[in-house]
């Protein structure tokens, strides 16, 4: 695994202090080898988020700092204190004006830049008033050149113990040439990210090849929580004939590799039709529109431990399917009511939304309520289908209690809950998907 190259600071509340910082992260970002877009766009962002973090901050709190280069991408994370935080300018819907002198609009404006300059950001309640916000910006790859699919593959296959980086971009070229979008992890379309990723240990696999060393299959996995791991594949690409028995091959291997560590459950909703199905049960399907055509995707799992049972909150009109899932599953859960909510604290909600145009899909999840959260969901559903996107999920966990309580709010913007991924989160996740496709 490589180094990654860090910084740790504790910085006073102020804005004299973002400038510094900026280029602090744009030496940072050229010590680990990116490029000159990556750096200015990294640089931007810590700009922009000391700047509204400070504004922010009560009193005499530090701002906390962590600065990390990986090999794939720019990782910034702010850890503060904030009484009623409001970050609504962070949403991808989010508009204003750049002609304004109200400290609050040029507030918005700078969350706004920051917003865009990132690849992503995540924000985590840590409790009481503290938070921690993390935005990453991706390394620019070049894109997947089209390859065939190897020929004369000869058995016996095994699985390569140690692939290398060359391998491991050649595998992930030949599965977004065999396999469908909806199915292949969007690093596979850069390649060259897909073995960074698995250098960094953001990724593990499993490689097989055949008895002269041409590559087979693969099968790519992560962690999605503390007790789940998430899959894709397994990707084949051998004659028909052989496909089975280097699916199972690829699969077992997986699954061998898994069960000495800390997890105890896979999921996938990327499964390919090469899935040995007795191996996994399913736990629902979402749905997508390919050329005009309703295409349906399952959700599978498997447990790798017994399952010991959790408590997870549930809003009424959430309650009939879930237990409905946990009786067809037989999983232990103590359902706890949550009330809806009658009034809420701020007025700007915001949602943490991630895209794939090529897979015209898009996933939402919540990082802050708010007054209008039900007018911020349809706003981010009609920002997808301007952009052709049809396949659009949102992410409840129900270890968080307010979050449990939005399920009517979900049902308003025409959500319908699809399926509960067990321990997928902090607890169960239950997946929605918005009802109308097209």
């Amino acid at each position: 695994m490589s180094e990654d190259v860090s910084v740790s600071l504790e910085i006073p509340a102020e804005t004299v202090f973002a400038c510094p910082v900026a280029g602090l992260a744009n030496v940072l970002a050229e010590r680990a080898g990116f490029g000159q877009r990556e750096r200015y766009r990294f640089q931007l962002t810590v700009e922009e988020f000391c700047l509204c973090l400070a504004g922010l901050a009560e009193g005499s709190r530090p701002l906390a700092l962590g600065l990390t280069g990986k090999r794939h991408q720019l990782c910034a994370s702010f850890a503060f204190q904030a009484g009623n935080l409001s970050l609504g300018a962070l949403n991808i819907t989010s508009r204003a004006s750049l002609c304004t002198t109200d400290d609050a609009l040029a507030g918005d404006i700078g969350l706004l830049l920051a917003g865009k300059a990132a690849d992503r950001f995540h924000l985590k309640h840590q409790g009481a008033d503290r938070f921690l916000l993390e935005a990453t910006v991706d390394r620019s790859y070049p894109p997947v050149a089209p390859v065939r699919l190897p020929e004369g593959l000869r058995a016996p296959f095994a699985i390569h113990p140690d692939p290398s980086p060359a391998q491991l971009t050649h595998a992930a070229t030949l599965a977004i040439s065999a396999y469908p979008p909806w199915q292949c992890p969007s690093s596979f379309r850069t390649p060259g990210k897909f073995p960074d990723m698995v250098a960094e240990g953001q990724v593990a696999c499993i490689l097989a090849c055949d008895a002269t060393g041409q590559i087979a299959g693969l099968l790519p996995w992560s962690p999605c929580s503390g007790q789940a791991l998430y899959f894709s594949g397994p990707f084949v690409f051998t004659p028909p004939e052989m496909t089975a028995g280097v699916a199972r091959l690829l699969v077992d291997g997986f699954l061998s590799a898994v069960a000495r560590g800390p997890h105890s459950i896979v999921l996938s909703f990327r499964a390919t039709a090469d899935l040995p199905q007795a191996s996994f049960e399913p736990l629902g399907a979402l749905q997508s529109m390919t050329d005009g055509r309703l295409e349906s995707h399952p959700v599978v799992f498997r447990h790798l431990r017994e399952d010991n049972g959790l408590a997870v909150w549930c809003a009424p009109q959430l309650e009939e399917f879930l237990r409905q899932t946990y009786d067809r599953l037989a999983l232990p859960r103590d359902i706890l009511p949550v009330e809806v909510p009658t009034g809420r604290s701020r007025r700007e909600s915001l949602l943490g939304a991630t895209y794939d145009q090529v897979r015209k899909f898009a996933e939402l999840e919540p990082f802050l309520d708010g007054e209008d959260l039900t007018a911020n969901l349809a706003a981010h559903v009609a920002a997808f289908r301007r952009k052709g996107i049809g396949a659009i999920l949102y992410s409840m966990d129900l270890a968080v209690p307010w979050e449990a309580a939005l399920a009517g709010d979900l049902i308003e913007a025409g959500f319908a809950p699809m399926a509960v991924l067990p321990q997928g989160g902090q607890a169960d996740k239950v997946i929605w998907q918005y009802a109308r496709l097209a």
